[in-house]
C-alpha cells in the first residue's frame, strides 16, 4: 500500500490554473498557463473547469460555418506541449474540454499523467468566426466572457 512521507510531501506542488472573467474575442485565444517539465518530473492535471458567463449573440444562432475547428464547439481549453503558435484545437492535443453554450464544463479524473519533458500549455480559445451562412451579421463580433480554474501537480523527483 503506497503511503505519504514527508521528503514525498516536499517533493510535490501544486500550480493554481486561474482565468478571472476575462472577455475572449471571437476567433482569440489565450494561454492560460505554462509549466515546464525536466526529466525525472511528473506533472498531471488534476482538475480543470471552464465557465461561459456571457455571449455577445445568442447561442442558438451559431451555425456549424461559424466554428473554426468544427469538433471543438464555441469556446475549449486544450493542454498542448511546446505549443510555439498557431491554431491551438489542431490535432495533437493531450487534453480538452469544451462548451455549446454558457454554463460551465468540468473535468477532473483521469488526471492526464504526462512524464516527458518539454512545456505544457493550457490554452483557452473562441472557436467562433463569422459566417455568410449565419443569421448572425457578419459586422457582428461573437465575444464570450469566460473564467478558467483548475490545478497542475507537479512531482520533483519520481522514485
Amino acid at each position: 500500500m503506497p503511503y505519504l512521507t514527508e521528503s514525498k510531501l516536499q517533493s510535490i506542488v501544486d500550480l493554481p490554473i486561474s482565468l478571472p472573467d476575462t472577455t475572449l474575442k471571437q476567433g482569440d485565444y489565450l494561454v492560460v498557463a505554462t509549466v515546464g517539465l525536466v526529466a525525472g518530473q511528473r506533472l498531471s492535471m488534476r482538475a480543470l473547469n471552464l465557465q461561459m458567463l456571457s455571449s455577445t449573440v445568442d447561442n442558438t444562432q451559431v451555425v456549424a460555418s461559424n466554428l473554426i475547428v468544427p469538433n471543438l464547439g464555441l469556446l475549449y481549453a486544450v493542454l498542448r506541449q511546446n505549443y510555439a503558435s498557431g491554431t491551438p484545437g489542431a490535432t495533437g492535443a493531450l487534453d480538452s474540454i469544451l462548451l455549446t453554450d454558457l454554463g460551465v464544463a468540468s473535468k477532473i479524473s483521469p488526471p492526464v499523467l504526462l512524464t516527458a519533458p518539454g512545456f505544457y500549455s493550457l490554452i483557452v480559445a473562441n472557436n467562433a468566426q463569422a459566417s455568410t451562412a449565419s443569421t448572425i451579421p457578419s459586422s457582428t463580433s461573437i465575444d464570450f466572457q469566460v473564467v478558467v480554474t483548475g490545478q497542475f501537480r507537479l512531482e520533483l523527483t519520481i522514485v
